[in-house]
C-alpha cells in the first residue's frame, strides 16, 4: 500500500507541473501529456481501497484528509492548477476506483481556477460542470458538492482588483453549482458561505499568505464539516 501511495504523489506532481505549463506549451501537446498521465494513475488505482475520493484541484491536493480521517478509508484525488476540464479528463480514476474496489462516494470540490483564469465564461463553466456531476451520477456513487470559497487581499499578495473581479466570478459559479448540484439530486456543502466575509472575501484567519490556499484553521473547519458525511462510510 505504501508503494501504491509513492506512485500516487509522483504522478501527482507530474500533473501538477504540466499543468503549471499549459499556458507555456501548446494545447495539443498539454492535452495529450495531461490525458496520458491520468491514465496512468489511473491504472495505478486499479488495487487501491478507498471508499471514499476527494477530486478536485490544489485545495484538495492540501488537505490532508487519511490524518483527518485516520478510520475512513479515503484517497485524495487532487491536483494544483485543475480545473473542470482536468478533472473531466480525469474521471477514468473515478471509475477505475468504483470498478475494482469499494468506492462510494465522491466529495467534489472545483472551480476556483475556472474562476481566477482570464477566459472565464460562465456559459462553458455551467456545461462542464453538469456533465461533470452527470459523469460522477453515472457511476452510481453518492456525489457531495462543495461551493468555492474565495480569494482574499488582506494581508497577500493578492490584490484588491483581482479580488474583486475573482470573487464576483466566484459567487456567480457558486449560484451555478448550487443549481446544478439540486438539479442531479446531490447534497450540497456550502464552504463558501462558511470561509467568507460578508463581502465574499475569504476569511483571514482560513488563508494563507498567498490569499488562495486555505491555511491550517481552514483545512480544520473543512475536515469538521464534511466529517458527518464522511463517517456514514466508516
Amino acid at each position: 500500500m505504501k508503494r501504491i501511495a509513492i506512485v500516487y504523489v509522483l504522478i501527482a506532481l507530474l500533473l501538477l507541473c504540466v499543468s503549471c505549463s499549459q499556458d507555456k506549451i501548446p494545447a495539443s501537446t498539454y492535452n495529450a501529456m495531461y490525458e496520458h498521465l491520468s491514465q496512468v494513475w489511473a491504472q495505478s488505482l486499479a488495487h487501491a481501497d478507498a471508499k471514499i475520493a476527494f477530486f478536485g484541484d490544489s485545495r484538495v491536493i492540501g488537505a490532508d484528509w487519511n490524518t483527518a480521517y485516520p478510520d475512513s478509508e479515503v484517497i485524495n484525488l487532487g491536483v494544483g492548477g485543475d480545473k473542470i476540464g482536468n478533472l473531466l479528463i480525469r474521471m477514468p480514476q473515478i471509475r477505475t476506483l468504483k470498478e475494482n474496489g469499494q468506492l462510494q462516494c465522491c466529495f467534489l470540490a472545483i472551480g476556483g481556477n475556472d474562476c481566477m483564469s482570464g477566459s472565464y465564461d460562465s456559459t462553458a463553466f455551467r456545461t462542464e460542470y453538469d456533465r461533470l456531476l452527470s459523469e460522477l451520477e453515472g457511476l452510481g456513487i453518492t456525489v457531495y458538492v462543495n461551493t468555492v470559497a474565495g480569494i482574499t487581499d488582506e494581508g497577500s499578495n493578492v490584490s484588491a482588483k483581482t479580488a474583486r473581479t475573482v470573487n464576483s466570478r466566484m459567487d456567480e459559479a457558486n449560484r451555478i453549482i448550487k443549481e446544478l448540484a439540486a438539479s442531479h439530486s446531490m447534497t450540497v456543502i456550502d464552504m463558501a458561505a462558511l470561509m467568507n466575509t460578508s463581502g465574499g472575501k475569504l476569511k483571514g484567519e482560513y488563508a494563507t499568505p498567498d490569499g488562495v490556499h486555505f491555511s491550517e484553521a481552514g483545512n480544520q473547519l473543512w475536515f469538521d464539516t464534511l466529517r458527518p458525511y464522511v463517517q456514514i462510510y466508516d
